[in-house]
């Protein structure tokens, strides 16, 4: 016969879900205000109210277990409770509870009594209020699905005629509810151990109290979850009270110190941006604070330091007629006068989260790796907009320090710290904190030369809303969303926003806006010589008018020549290192091509090694590996470094011929076709060039054909790479069916280090090389005219043609 058999727990699990699901003093406090906006309450007011010390009371209870003489253990009772500036109403309520007890036992006793209900926190609101029915069935019930069952309504009405992925997320959405787990109510437990709740309803003429003493919980680790009965009563309210409605939340026996400076931390970093500031520079006024009887001020959101920002960065995904999603981004840099707008979507959109920006290798804990599910997990993302300013810390106190000090360093202590995250149009925490990051760009900042996009400089905010993006849900204990493939892919890109976008676009205009090499060392030129030539003439003067100091002149006028000297040898230096850039450059493209080869050299041998070690090592076998190795190497003797090899004559069918015989088999391997299809007219193709700069501008194009053909989503048909050689024009033009290049990049390709690929399959370096070996060539590397969907698709390297 089976029994039923039903869980049991006992009340500290109570005590451990406080602990573990509200993480701090001031999650708690968020809690009870969100618990009160929940309730449509427009304003909440917390007062703070500290007889005496949790420390202070924590040690007086310690000295009277030493012995201490009740004359002196009295007056420092005084003595700490003064100390803590307490109102008046406070101190007495204090005293009149501790009042001259004469005995060790009766000092203990009066002394706990005293400090449980003389120090207070209070949250009152003006919200709905509670009835006698409610207070049992919904707040005393940990977990009552009553809110979540609020935010489905809400959610299915708003999307009734509008898709999710198309749900405007730029601002609050009135009466959609903040909680939904149901464990707010552990918030005040955290705080202090004895609650009185206090709330009624509109029209009722009694006042719902209820008694939550919690100590027993905590001093009885065996008593279990239902011998914890409450004290519910009523209390007559008013005449004027009956019209209104509210909840009181009073809670005593507090668990922590309570300081001036605890408050305004909270104040500063927590309640000021519970709402989202940047709708409504004054969005959190509708909390009043007070400590001790004194209003703290919860701070408006100050703009004005926002002007002296160096840049400005935007992005939002949203999602297009097909619901596919489309990144947009801008950027501005003012203090520069340069902008930079791009769109990345399909497979280019999908590039940026297959793997982890930036980041060599995934951390272990990191369980949600797999780069297919990431990207396609955009496709349920939902829409977000995202925007924030950096601020250049090092230029600013160089460069006007009164500002810095006055406006911008105080500014960025207390709103630097990365990306507020608002849900709804308010806080998700723990985004934005500065112990929180969560996008790791700290570290990549310090480890990078330009030390730029560091959190300390940001300040902005990330807009997601519970319609638009249900996937992205809080962890119970607040400590930010719940992993899951939508948040990596969230993750990715917004560090492809700042890192491959932002960061790299600061970093290429202030290389643009620096002064030519040439230009430099012409105007330090002139300078010299000008100064030398005064120097000169005066030193001329003052011999001819004192003579006796001939020699010492003369000695001044033999340090002049000496820096003319140097001056000369320092460009000497200059422009052997110009030559050396240029031996760099080549070897920048022949490693990127030698990369692959070794990559290649590496997978051939291994499986020659494999066929051997499965003894099927045919001779048949054996001479295709090797014919593939040859292949490999021949490619190796065409590279080499400037000087060995020189500009000479060469058949162009036949250097393509060799690039795609090394090819073949990644070809094969990829289910690629590659085509070469010979126009022009009969005859040789010939062109003057170096053949092996010409063989790394091919081997890259191939390169980034195979790359996003393979990785494409949702591919069309088979890929396909037609190599067009055509004579009579003089030039070999590249095309692909892959996913192809939106016309706004049609430049910003042959820029340095611009890539849409993730930071191991691409340098942003291949087709900026590629088009200055061109250069190098007398021949152009471009893009050709754009197919019927506005994509380009073909490359075309053409020759004879002289550089600007």
């Amino acid at each position: 016969m089976a029994n039923s058999i039903g869980f049991k727990f006992n009340a500290r699990v109570l005590v451990e879900l406080g602990a573990e699901l509200i993480s701090s003093d001031s999650v708690a406090i968020y809690e009870l205000v969100k618990n009160s906006l929940d309730a449509k309450s427009k304003t909440v007011d917390i007062h703070v109210d500290v007889a005496l010390p949790y420390s202070a009371y924590d040690q007086l209870m310690g000295a009277l277990d030493s012995g201490v003489d009740l004359k002196v253990f009295h007056e420092g009772v005084r003595n700490h409770v003064e100390e803590a500036g307490g109102t008046p109403e406070v101190q007495q309520r204090f005293f009149e509870k501790y009042g001259v007890p004469s005995s060790r036992q009766e000092t203990q006793k009066r002394l706990h009594d005293a400090y449980v209900f003389s120090s207070c926190i209070l949250v009152k609101d003006s919200g709905s209020g509670m009835g006698m029915e409610e207070l049992e069935q919904n707040y005393m019930t940990v977990g009552t699905p009553v809110r979540r069952a609020e935010k489905t309504q809400f959610v299915e009405l708003m999307t009734r005629t509008v898709s999710r992925l198309h749900f405007r997320y730029d601002k609050a959405i009135a009466g959609i509810p903040l909680g939904e787990k149901g464990i707010g109510r552990l918030a005040a437990m955290r705080l202090g151990h004895y609650i009185r709740v206090k709330t009624k309803k509109t029209g009722e003429q009694n006042w719902n109290i209820l008694l939550l003493d919690w100590r027993e919980a905590f001093a009885d680790i065996q008593a279990e979850a239902s011998s914890l009965v409450f004290k519910a009563v009523k209390e007559p309210c008013e005449s004027t009270e009956i019209g209104s409605s509210g909840t009181w939340i009073y809670i005593h026996d507090l668990q922590a110190d309570w300081s001036p400076e605890k408050i305004s931390s909270i104040v500063r970093a927590d309640l000021a941006k519970m709402k989202d500031v940047y709708t409504d520079f004054r969005a959190n006024k509708f909390m009043r604070v007070q400590f001790q009887g004194k209003e703290v001020k919860v701070p408006s959101f100050d703009r004005e330091p926002l002007n002296h920002a160096d840049a400005v960065c935007e992005a939002r995904l949203e999602y297009n007629d097909k619901d596919q999603p489309v990144l947009r981004m801008f950027v501005d840099y003012r203090r520069l006068s340069s902008q930079n707008t791009d769109t990345l979507e399909g497979d280019h959109l999908r590039a940026c989260v297959r793997e982890e920006p930036s980041r060599k290798k995934a951390k272990k804990k990191d369980l949600l790796v797999d780069a297919e599910f990431v990207a396609k997990a955009l496709e349920s993302l939902g829409p977000w907009e995202m925007k924030f300013y950096w601020f250049n810390r090092g230029r600013l106190m160089r460069d006007n320090p009164p500002l810095y000090e006055n406006a911008v360093k105080g500014f960025l202590n207390d709103w630097g710290g990365g990306f507020l995250v608002y849900r709804d149009g308010y806080r998700v925490y723990p985004y934005g904190e500065r112990s929180d990051d969560w996008l790791d760009l700290d570290r990549k900042a310090l480890s990078s030369s330009a030390y730029k996009l560091n959190r300390a400089q940001m300040v902005g905010y990330l807009r997601i809303s519970s319609i638009a993006n249900p996937k992205l849900q809080d962890q119970t204990n607040r400590e930010g969303f719940r992993n899951s493939y939508e948040k990596e892919a969230l993750r990715r890109l917004l560090r492809y926003v700042i890192l491959g976008f932002c960061k790299a676009f600061l970093e290429d205009v202030e290389r643009k806006k620096e002064p030519p090499l040439d230009e430099v060392v012409t105007d330090v030129e002139n300078r010299i010589s000008t100064s030398k030539d005064g120097a000169i003439k005066s030193l001329k003067a003052i011999r001819a008018r004192v003579p006796q100091e001939s020699d010492s002149v003369g000695k001044v006028m033999e340090h002049l020549e000496e820096v003319s000297e140097a001056w000369e040898r320092a460009k000497l230096r200059i422009e052997n290192f110009e030559e050396d850039l240029d031996r760099f450059m080549h070897l920048a493209g022949v490693g990127l091509m030698l990369e692959f080869i070794a990559h290649e050299l590496a997978r051939v041998t291994h499986d020659t090694l494999q066929a051997v070690a499965a003894k099927k090592f045919s001779p048949q076998v054996i001479e295709a590996q090797l014919k593939t190795l040859d292949r490999r190497v021949r490619i190796l003797d065409e590279l080499s470094i400037p000087g060995r090899q020189q500009r000479r004559e060469n058949d162009v069918n036949e250097v393509v011929s060799l690039l795609v015989e090394f090819h073949a088999n990644r070809a094969a391997r990829e289910q690629i076709e590659v085509k070469v299809v010979d126009e022009g007219g009969k005859g040789s193709f010939r062109e003057t060039f170096e053949k092996g700069q010409i063989l790394q501008i091919l081997d890259n194009l191939l390169n980034n054909s195979f790359y996003w053909i393979s990785n494409q989503l949702n591919p069309s048909e088979p890929g396909q790479i037609t190599i067009t050689l055509d004579r009579r024009r003089r030039e070999i033009r590249f095309r692909d069916n892959g996913p192809g290049i939106p016309k706004q990049r049609s430049e910003q390709i042959f820029e340095q280090f611009f890539t849409t690929k993730p930071p191991q399959a691409g340098r942003g370096l291949g087709l900026y090389i590629a088009r200055r070996l061109a250069q190098e060539n007398k021949a152009s590397l471009s893009l050709g005219p754009p197919d019927a969907d506005g994509l380009h698709r073909v490359f075309i390297l053409k020759f004879g043609v002289d550089a600007a």
